[in-house]
């Protein structure tokens, strides 16, 4: 019967956006400010429609049994202090589809009150900031989580012409955006959070020291930058009335020193970073327990003073024990990492991020992870 509700909603999500680009199409490219405008209000719409037909096919009980956020998900200034470990999850159906998270949700016997999704800064309305998703996150009571990714080649040439060519924008991109070349893009999202008006948690610019990954690490700007830059973005959000968005600063903890790309206080809500173990997939990496990974930095992350989040929580099969390793990771969880109040599963199975063949973090069907998981959760 999950089935073929799942397969209903599903068919009617697609007629319906189907329907609504064919009419779009025919708008033709010259109107793309406000064809932009228009996908995104549908969009918004259209992912209504969906959670209300799955909470109505399902039922209102997961909402329901995440009552206890009361607050949380109402007030910023709650969320910014909480007393209790919130679990969520990135699964990489987002953010076309909340199927994945709710099924790892039924396999844990679980509702997550963070849900996360990544996307980039650029042009195209899925750089837009997520009004559909968060609109949905909400109506099945969860507070959403949203990775932003500060890709500046992605914006078109033609449409900025006084912004550097692509092959140079990235180098010493972060200065640029501090003095306010991106704030035509950073004023338009920062209007659509605002807009949506429930707390969201912001993860900016994550790992920003790592010098290999990303284009706005160190290889391409100073600590120096990437501080101006947070300022200038938290500034233009805060100018925009957008106070009830959550900044996340979230490091890599393996590359010692990061404390220099602090922002300060007053610009930061909470202090993130990821824990995931790679096993023996590739010649860098090794099996390392969780307690390798992110527990030894416990205590300085606390430091800052602010509320603690593991964004991307997970490990590969290849190299060890996979039960084995979350049962060690999650046993007295709250006793031992006591600053940490996030928790996200990085539930993604064909992640090719920093590997040329994709590896695999789902669990969902691994019933001996699940079980570890599930009694962890419960006992938590």
């Amino acid at each position: 019967m999950k089935r073929l509700n799942r397969i209903f909603l599903a068919v009617l999500g697609v007629a319906c956006s189907v329907g609504v680009v064919m009419g779009l199409v025919r708008l033709g490219t010259a109107a793309q400010g406000p064809v932009t405008a228009t996908l995104q209000r549908v969009g918004t719409v259209v992912s209504g429609t969906e959670s209300r037909l799955t909470r109505r096919v399902r039922g209102p009980g997961r909402a329901q049994a995440l009552d206890w956020l009361g607050a949380l998900r109402t007030n910023a200034d709650s969320l910014r202090n909480p007393t209790v470990l919130l679990t969520g999850a990135y699964d990489d159906r987002l953010p076309g589809s909340l199927d994945g998270v709710t099924a790892l949700e039924e396999a844990l016997a679980t509702p997550f009150p963070l849900i996360q999704a990544y996307t980039a800064w650029g042009d195209a309305p899925e750089h837009a900031f997520p009004l559909r998703l968060a609109e949905a996150v909400s109506e099945l009571g969860s507070i959403p989580v949203i990775t932003w990714e500060p890709w500046l080649s992605t914006f078109e040439n033609s449409l900025h012409p006084d912004l550097p060519l692509r092959e140079v924008r990235e180098r010493g991109g972060l200065a640029t955006v501090a003095r306010g070349d991106y704030d035509f893009y950073l004023d338009a999202w920062a209007a659509q959070a605002a807009a949506f008006g429930k707390p969201v948690l912001v993860r900016l610019a994550h790992e920003m020291n790592d010098p290999y990954r990303y284009s706005w690490g160190p290889q391409n700007n100073q600590p120096q930058d990437f501080i101006a830059a947070w300022r200038h973005v938290v500034d233009r959000f805060r100018a925009a009335g957008a106070h009830n968005v959550l900044w996340v600063w979230s490091p890599h903890v393996a590359y010692e020193g990061y404390e220099v790309y602090w922002p300060g206080e007053d610009y930061v809500d909470w202090v993130a970073t990821g824990a995931l173990n790679y096993g023996t997939v590739a010649y860098w990496s090794q099996w390392w327990s969780f307690e390798e990974i992110f527990g030894r930095h416990h205590d300085f992350l606390a430091g800052f003073g602010k509320p603690v989040m593991v964004a991307e929580f997970g490990t590969l099969a290849v190299g060890g024990d996979r039960a084995a390793w979350y049962a060690s990771a999650l046993e007295g969880f709250r006793a031992r990492y006591p600053a940490v109040k996030g928790l996200l599963f990085f539930h993604v199975s064909g992640d090719r991020t920093v590997t040329r063949q994709a590896v695999d973090w789902a669990f969902e069907g691994d019933t001996a992870v699940v079980g570890v998981v599930r009694r962890a959760l419960e006992a938590k």
